[in-house]
C-alpha cells in the first residue's frame, strides 16, 4: 500500500483530491492535512510514497514543507499545486523529484501521474531531493519575497534575496550579485533555510531574469540533462 500525504487548506479541492485518489483505495493509502506543520508531523510518523502540496497555507507553507523534506526525507516525490501557470521559456533544468501541477488541473490526469510516480523506480540520474533552479523556479512563480541560505553539501553556503519573486541579489563567497547567482543555481543538492531580514534595505544588483541566470548556471554543465517537461509539467497542454 501506496501512503500518499495531501497538505492542502482548501477544504473543498482536498477532498475532491482524495475522492479521486480513493478510487484506487486498493493500492493508495491517502493522508490529508490542512498545512505544513501537520505534514511535517505524519511524515516523522508514516512511510510516504508521495507528497501533494500546495504553496500558500496557514501555519507552514509549501515552501518550508518543502525545504523540509529536501533536507530529511530526500526520495519521496513531491507534487506541487500552484495558482500559476510556468512561463513559456522551459530552460534546461536538472531533473529532480518536483513535478508542477497548475490549478485548475485535470483529476483524472493527476489521478494517472500519482500512480504512475509510486510504481516506478526512481531513475538513474536523478538528483536526490529538491535543485536549487526548481526551488528557486517556485519562489519566482509565487511571486515570494524572501532571504534563504543555499547549504550545498561539501560548501559554504549562499544567499538569494527575492522581492516578489524577482531575484534582487545573492551572495556566495566573495562573490556578490549575478556572479554568485549563477554560482549558487549550478548546485544540485543543497539544503535550504529561510532567514530573517536584515535591517537595512537590500538594494538590487542583479537585472538578468531567473530563466536567464539558470540557463548560464547549467551551461556545459554534463551532469544535468534537457527536461522532459511533458513529464514534470502537468496543464492544459499536458
Amino acid at each position: 500500500m501506496k501512503k500518499i500525504l495531501i497538505a492542502e487548506d482548501n477544504r473543498i479541492l482536498s477532498l475532491r483530491l482524495v475522492r479521486e485518489l480513493e478510487k484506487h483505495g486498493d493500492v493508495l493509502d491517502i493522508i490529508e492535512v490542512p498545512n505544513g506543520r501537520v505534514a511535517m508531523e505524519i511524515l516523522e510518523k508514516h512511510q510516504i510514497s508521495l507528497l501533494v502540496t500546495d504553496i500558500n497555507m496557514p501555519e507552514v507553507d509549501g515552501f518550508t514543507l518543502l525545504a523540509h523534506v529536501n533536507e530529511h526525507y530526500p526520495i519521496i516525490p513531491c507534487f506541487v499545486m500552484t495558482v500559476i501557470e510556468l512561463p513559456e521559456v522551459k530552460p534546461r533544468l536538472p531533473k529532480d523529484l518536483v513535478r508542477f501541477f497548475p490549478k485548475p488541473f485535470d483529476f483524472e490526469a493527476f489521478t494517472a501521474a500519482v500512480l504512475e510516480t509510486v510504481n516506478r523506480e526512481i531513475p538513474r540520474g536523478v538528483v536526490h531531493g529538491i535543485s536549487v533552479a526548481s526551488f528557486c523556479t517556485m519562489i519566482e512563480m509565487e511571486k515570494k519575497t524572501c532571504l534563504f541560505e543555499i547549504v550545498p553539501p561539501a560548501n559554504e553556503p549562499g544567499l538569494l534575496y527575492f522581492d516578489g519573486g524577482i531575484l534582487f541579489d545573492a551572495s556566495f563567497g566573495d562573490l556578490k550579485g549575478e556572479p554568485a547567482a549563477i554560482e549558487i543555481l549550478g548546485q544540485g543538492k543543497a539544503a535550504f533555510k529561510f532567514k530573517n531580514f536584515p535591517d537595512k534595505k537590500i538594494s538590487r544588483r542583479i537585472n538578468e531574469s531567473l530563466w536567464t541566470l539558470i540557463e548560464k548556471a547549467v551551461e556545459g554543465q554534463s551532469e544535468f540533462d534537457d527536461i522532459d517537461w511533458s513529464q514534470v509539467v502537468d496543464g492544459e497542454d499536458a
